[in-house]
């Protein structure tokens, strides 16, 4: 994976208790601020996913067995394991 090196503006509490999980974690602090990154999206993902599904019901009926599948398979997220950090 190609990174960047950025600068970034950061609440100082905040960046302690990220470098406390990211230290129990076994993480850089980058790895650990990536991780958080691609979580958030991955939710976001997951959300758009649910709104996307629902604007394709109509007010007039409810969702079939077969929309619950798509619903569910849409907001479920692949199982990864986080690499951990030598």
């Amino acid at each position: 994976m190609r990174t960047t090196k950025i600068s970034i503006a950061i609440d100082k509490q905040l960046l302690r208790l990220a470098r406390a999980a990211a230290k129990a974690e076994r993480l850089s602090l980058s790895a650990f601020i990536t991780y958080a990154v691609r979580k958030q999206f991955e939710e976001l993902r997951r959300v758009n996913a649910a709104r996307d599904l629902y604007a394709t019901w109509d007010d007039s009926s409810l969702p079939t067995p077969a929309d619950r599948d798509t619903f569910l398979a849409r907001m479920s997220r692949p199982q990864r394991r986080r690499a951990r950090a030598a």
